[in-house]
């Protein structure tokens, strides 16, 4: 690959074989380059590929307004998020997260810490994005003399949730928090029952939840009617069916969502099997 123009030592504008423009990050990639030299390859860290001239030109004034330790660590994130998670993150997540950390920064260096009420939820949903998030803050905090306390973790953490390939919904990864935050307490409380956290029925019913939540969220549920499996659980499970209802009820009257007798009944299901699980 060859320089076709260098915006700061560690970020270049080249082309791909395509011809397509792309935006190269490597430390050091462009001290004492030009335009027209060879790029080194064993340099590069990471290729932008953001598809449009438009999207290369967005790179390039970031780049050139952004504090350069705020560039690097934004990367150098990215780049941790994916050696040691099992997700991939789109090229999009660089730009997303480096404006989030340019303007954290500045609100940072003024004193000003925003409490996130989401962050037990986000460490408890997204493990792997809040471990990434907190080295993140580590090194911020460290290389610009700033004292971010964790809660600046979580909203990293949902940023890089968000940023994972196929889930570019930050409104619907932040409601979805909140709305699985307050079912799990609602069953909870219904029960007058602590869960075990750490236990396989639990952590089953919070991937139902989740999924549950964003299915109505995106108005994807589940179509097909069974009326003689609902009554069954109905039946079967009245105080998980009872408590199905009043999650239905919150949905209802606090998100302004309908849940559909398919949900239920897999709702029914989840909430029995833990609650069974935990009172023995």
């Amino acid at each position: 690959m060859i320089i076709k123009k260098v915006l700061n030592n560690n970020v270049v504008i080249s082309e791909n074989d395509r011809l397509e423009e792309i935006v190269v990050m490597g430390k050091g990639l462009a001290f004492q380059k030009k335009t027209g030299d060879r790029i080194e390859s064993e340099k590069i860290d990471k290729v932008f590929v953001s598809g449009s001239k438009e999207g290369v030109r967005e790179i390039e004034k970031m780049v050139m307004a952004v504090d350069p330790v705020v560039l690097d660590i934004a990367k150098e994130t990215i780049l941790y998020a994916e050696k040691t998670t099992n997700h991939e993150y789109s090229d999009q997540a660089y730009i997303t997260l480096t404006d989030h950390l340019n303007y954290a920064v500045e609100r940072g260096r003024k004193g000003i810490y925003i409490p996130n009420p989401l962050l037990f939820e986000i460490k408890k949903f997204y493990p792997d994005e809040t471990k990434v998030a907190l080295q993140a803050i580590d090194v911020i905090n460290k290389k610009l003399d700033i004292n971010f306390p964790s809660d600046e973790a979580g909203f990293i953490a949902i940023h890089l949730a968000n940023s994972r390939i196929n889930a570019n919904e930050l409104p619907i990864t932040m409601e979805s928090t909140e709305m699985v935050r307050d079912i799990l307490n609602i069953i909870s409380r219904f029960f007058g029952i602590m869960f075990d956290d750490t236990s396989l029925s639990y952590n089953r019913m919070v991937t139902h939840i989740q999924y549950f939540v964003k299915r109505i969220l995106r108005d994807e549920t589940i179509e097909e009617n069974d009326e003689f499996l609902y009554e069954l659980v109905q039946s079967k499970y009245p105080e998980a069916f009872n408590c199905s209802q009043r999650i239905k009820d919150y949905l209802c009257q606090s998100k302004k969502v309908k849940v559909r007798e398919p949900e239920m009944i897999y709702l029914v299901i989840h909430i029995n099997r833990v609650v069974e699980d935990t009172k023995r």
